[in-house]
């Protein structure tokens, strides 16, 4: 991992998810790219240019000062590379050129996540946006306090292991030095007790193939079953202390999209740990 994208609308929220990558680049150094994009679809934007059409420059111009102020005041107590980028147009599609363009390798952004702000345009930009990039986004909470991540939660519904897939767990898990926890869930609304019996049986094997992938004996697994994910997983990460979640997306029907909601997504807007989403290679699952 060796450069990180963070978009940002200069809220605290936004800010948040700034702080932790400054702190992530302290223990694996990174290039951070700042990100803001002004969005021509936006009531305010549109609002401000229709009333003074010739004020437009003048607009991008408080803008790029913003990015510039933070940058600044960052390279004033921090040793980190920052760069600053200032673009128009379509939020989420923006981001993903930009990361093409850069050779991006994570995206981090804020949320608003439980505390009731979820509809906030930020929070909801952040979830909509994991679904669509190629590289992995990593969310951070409004209300999460920066601490070095011991314990990386790797929670999945399959016995994942594809290198390409696990290489931004074992990249974070490498810089933080981080004990990894990998969790299997089931259903048990949708599987029966022969499933059951068979994923609990098949974690050994899969604890062996982690431990033998991350090169390391720091790899605990767990076959968990539930009846709904979010609350099992957040149950697990209190219990077990855990600092950063990741979860893996895959591809799914039209139909699962409308009539249900991803994990990732549902997770997004109910997480108190950093979240980290993975794509992964190209599936037709959950």
């Amino acid at each position: 991992m060796k450069k990180i994208l963070i978009p940002t609308d200069f809220s605290s929220c936004a800010v948040n998810a700034l702080n932790f990558a400054i702190q992530t680049a302290k223990l694996c150094p990174v290039e951070i790219n700042l990100l803001h994009v002004v969005d021509r679809t936006d009531s305010l934007y549109i609002e401000r240019v229709d009333v003074a059409q010739e004020k437009h420059a003048v607009i991008l111009e408080e803008i790029q000062n913003k990015l510039d102020l933070i940058k600044a005041s960052i390279a004033e107590t921090e040793s980190v590379e920052i760069r600053t980028f200032l673009r128009e147009g379509d939020v989420d599609e923006t981001i993903l050129e930009l990361s093409e363009e850069k050779g991006i390798d994570m995206i981090m952004m804020g949320t608003f996540g439980i505390n009731g702000l979820k509809d906030r345009i930020w929070g909801s930009k952040t979830a909509g946006l994991t679904g669509k990039t190629t590289v992995p986004v990593m969310i951070i909470p409004y209300e999460y306090d920066w601490k070095v991540p011991h314990k990386i939660l790797l929670a999945t519904s399959f016995f994942e292991d594809d290198p390409s897939v696990l290489q931004p767990i074992v990249d974070l898990a490498t810089g933080f030095k981080s004990t990894l926890y990998a969790v299997i869930f089931t259903d048990k609304d949708l599987a029966d007790v022969s499933v059951l019996m068979e994923q609990g049986m098949n974690m050994l094997d899969y604890e062996k193939k982690l431990k033998k992938y991350f090169n390391s004996e720091s790899v605990i697994t767990c076959h968990l079953s539930g009846d709904k994910f979010e609350d099992t997983m957040q149950e697990y990460i209190k219990t077990n202390d855990i600092d950063i979640l990741a979860m893996i997306t895959y591809q799914r029907s039209l139909w699962d999209r409308v009539f249900k909601p991803s994990a990732t997504r549902r997770m997004s807007y109910h997480t108190e740990v950093p979240l980290l989403i993975i794509p992964a290679a190209k599936k037709d699952l959950e």
